[in-house]
């Protein structure tokens, strides 16, 4: 299911958040599985049910909004070893209402939130996996907060090229322009300033 190296990878990340032990890395490899999308299909769409989230192992996510007129708003884009799921659905126990695209061919490791969820009333570690990544989540919404209230558009978009250097040339400009908050001929203006 999974190569050595991406099972490195992803118990080297989740190691990060929280240490675990052997016993409760095989469980948690045990709980996932492969799952591949194509460009252009979906993860989650709204009205799905929000029960499973994957950590993505090669590729690029977008996650996003559309509103009852199409336009779409740019939530968040997720690369590889960042989890990827509708969290505050899952967390309300609510249907989707979230877009989960992948923007180039995206392997995942897919978990089952029932099953997690189980699996962690017996486990203390990963409890507090859980509890971590969940701060985790919490930080990271501060953090754009704090990029919206604070950063210019120029700093925005400078920090979405430094996040995603390898993958940035897969995202269309309209993407990124919603992700940053501003139109498209704004940021080819920045664009246009940073190749002077």
């Amino acid at each position: 299911m999974l190569s050595d190296s991406e099972a490195t990878a992803i118990r080297k990340r989740l190691n990060a958040i929280a240490p675990l032990s052997a016993k409760t890395w095989a469980a948690i490899v045990a709980m996932g599985s492969r799952e591949s999308l194509a460009k252009g299909q979906f993860f989650s769409q709204p009205g799905d049910a929000a029960d499973r989230f994957g950590i993505v192992l090669s590729g690029l996510l977008r996650h996003y909004y559309s509103d009852s007129r199409g336009r779409e708003s740019v939530k968040a884009f997720r690369g590889p070893l960042e989890l990827s799921g509708p969290y505050a659905e899952i967390i309300q126990r609510k249907p989707s209402r979230t877009s989960i695209e992948a923007l180039t061919p995206v392997e995942l490791l897919v978990f089952r939130v029932a099953e997690v969820d189980a699996a962690a009333e017996s486990s203390l570690e990963l409890t507090h996996l859980m509890r971590r990544f969940v701060e985790a989540q919490f930080v990271a919404k501060e953090q754009r907060e704090y990029e919206f209230l604070q950063l210019s558009a120029e700093e925005r978009y400078r920090l979405v090229c430094e996040q995603f250097p390898s993958l940035v040339q897969h995202i269309p400009q309209h993407q990124i322009a919603s992700y940053i908050g501003i139109t498209p001929v704004a940021l080819s203006r920045i664009r246009g300033r940073r190749r002077r």
